[in-house]
């Protein structure tokens, strides 16, 4: 995915401590984040590593597709501090 590295937004807290330990495990977690074009993805992915890159954060899939931290909204359930307003959104259509 690409985006600018300028609007990039630096995640910490509980919700980087579940990337993290998601990352570690290195199981199938429910990954929940924005594609570019502001789609909303729900999927199951296998976690490679979390990486840092010209000031960006990055999470790498089993697959080698990646995407912005700052661009997920949730992962394993726990919901970003960057997103708020989608506590109780649900797209399983």
């Amino acid at each position: 995915m690409e985006t600018s590295i300028k609007s990039y937004q630096a995640v910490a807290g509980p919700f980087r401590d579940a990337v993290v330990a998601a990352t570690n495990a290195r199981k199938f977690v429910r990954l929940e984040y924005l594609t570019d074009l502001s789609e909303f993805i729900k999927a199951d992915v296998a976690l490679r590593r979390l990486y840092e890159q010209d000031g960006a954060e990055f999470l790498e899939f089993a697959t080698g597709e990646t995407v912005r931290l700052d661009r997920v909204v949730s992962i394993g359930g726990e919901l970003s501090p960057l997103f708020p307003g989608y506590a109780n959104y649900s797209c399983d259509c």
